[in-house]
């Protein structure tokens, strides 16, 4: 964070014709998907960005975020604010006060079931952790009282308080904080600062790790090799997981099917899964996409799935590593007021005691992802970190085959908050 200085929700969508213009009808009788009044601009932000690559020609190629470590990083700067900053993040967040948004998100209804407690399971078990931090410059220490509360009852975490006035203390703290990073990841993410301004007052991080064993593991020695089509219409060789012939949750709509792919667990109140969108037509992944950022709380609601005997299942292996920084994309949706540098409404998080003229803004934000999927399951982390400165300146046998483009989610079901999103346009890409 620096001081002044120098970066929708209706509670049902039918799969018609009226509502999905784009997207190819089946012939089969239409399912409605049941959506949810949860938080969803968090997902928004993920299928935006998407959209805006897609209208682009898909430049950019693969893609994965995390839609929960983005909204914890904002929650955390709720936490801090006040007038029409708070507002705003609460509005963007969808929620009415901050108590809301700590006691009824899917992401605080997850904190309250594994944040005070990561869970390491033995080698069949889902691993699953969530760990925040802050760093305070010392010209700005300490944090308000009533901030580092909810820092500990809510976030688990306390300020940790730096010198980046020092040029050796600064460049010490740039390395225990991307230690920690690499630690809490376990070196999925190596990096997430490289240095500070002059004018850089507060870190904000947070960071997950995941790590799941498929509940029906993929056969190892049935993976081949097959051809994956891309959206220029070529195509690529790459291998293709399956199990043969299976039960799993499976759901066709208007122009898309979804599968869901659950990980072993042993916890009773969280079962995750990972969900894939595949689209009928090869070149469908735009209108998918189109469908799903009209209404974000998609991603949280009820797909209808009904378990299926699947003659033909293939799922390429893929791996993507990704960093991107959602201040535009927010900004253009509306959450303006905590990147400008005039602003005087995060007093909630340190005393600026006249420093900056009490400016104080979020001048960088970005989040660094990971996701490999194989036979045996998935393994994946990221990381947001927000930098505040001070101012001054049918009948037939059913087949799920991902040989084409398609967006996947994995999602924690009990609390319907999103892990991750992301989309894959070339399983070959590294």
């Amino acid at each position: 964070m620096a001081g002044k200085g120098g970066r929708k929700k209706s509670n049902q969508i039918t799969s018609s014709n009226e509502l999905e213009p784009s997207i190819n009808t089946p012939s089969k009788k239409q399912k409605t998907v049941t959506t949810s009044t949860m938080s969803a601009n968090t997902t928004t932000v993920a299928t935006k960005t998407l959209l805006d690559d897609a209208h682009d020609g898909f430049k950019n190629g693969n893609f994965v975020c995390s839609p929960l470590s983005l909204d914890i990083l904002l929650g955390m700067l709720a936490a801090g604010a006040e007038g029409e900053t708070l507002k705003q993040l609460l509005g963007f967040l969808g929620h009415e006060s901050v108590d809301q948004l700590l006691s009824e998100s899917p992401t605080s209804i997850l904190f309250s079931n594994i944040l005070s407690k990561p869970r390491k399971g033995g080698k069949e078990d889902l691993e699953f952790s969530l760990v925040n931090c802050i760093w305070v410059d010392n010209k700005v220490a300490p944090v308000r009282s009533s901030y580092q509360k909810v820092l500990e009852t809510v976030y688990k975490t306390e300020a940790r308080y730096v010198d980046f006035d020092n040029k050796v203390k600064c460049d010490e703290a740039v390395r225990k904080i991307n230690k920690w990073v690499h630690k809490v990841t376990k070196g999925l993410i190596d990096t997430i600062v490289n240095g500070f301004g002059e004018d850089d007052l507060i870190v904000l991080a947070n960071a997950l790790y995941f790590k799941g064993a498929w509940y029906n593991p993929f056969i190892a020695k049935m993976t081949k090799n097959k051809h994956f089509y891309l959206i220029n219409g070529k195509k690529v060789s790459v291998p293709f997981m399956t199990v043969g012939r299976e039960l799993f949750d499976y759901g066709s709509f208007n122009g898309y099917k979804i599968i869901k792919l659950p990980y072993k667990s042993n916890d009773r109140l969280n079962k995750f899964s990972m969900y894939i969108f595949l689209p009928d037509r090869n070149d469908g992944l735009l209108n998918l996409l189109e469908l799903f950022h009209s209404d974000g709380a998609l991603f949280h609601g009820d797909f209808d799935l009904k378990p299926e005997w699947l003659s033909d299942l293939w799922i390429p292996k893929f791996k993507i590593s990704c960093e991107f920084d959602p201040n535009n994309v927010m900004e253009q949706m509306g959450l303006t007021l905590p990147f400008e540098k005039t602003n005087k409404e995060l007093s909630g998080i340190v005393d600026m005691r006249g420093l900056y003229n009490n400016m104080l803004y979020v001048s960088k934000m970005s989040q660094f992802s990971y996701i490999k999927v194989d036979e045996k399951g998935t393994v994946a982390a990221a990381c947001t970190m927000g930098l505040m400165a001070g101012g001054g300146r049918d009948p037939n046998p059913i087949s799920f085959v991902a040989d084409h483009p398609f967006m996947f989610m994995i999602r924690e079901d009990t609390s319907r908050a999103v892990l991750f999103v992301g989309a894959v346009l070339d399983p070959s890409a590294k």
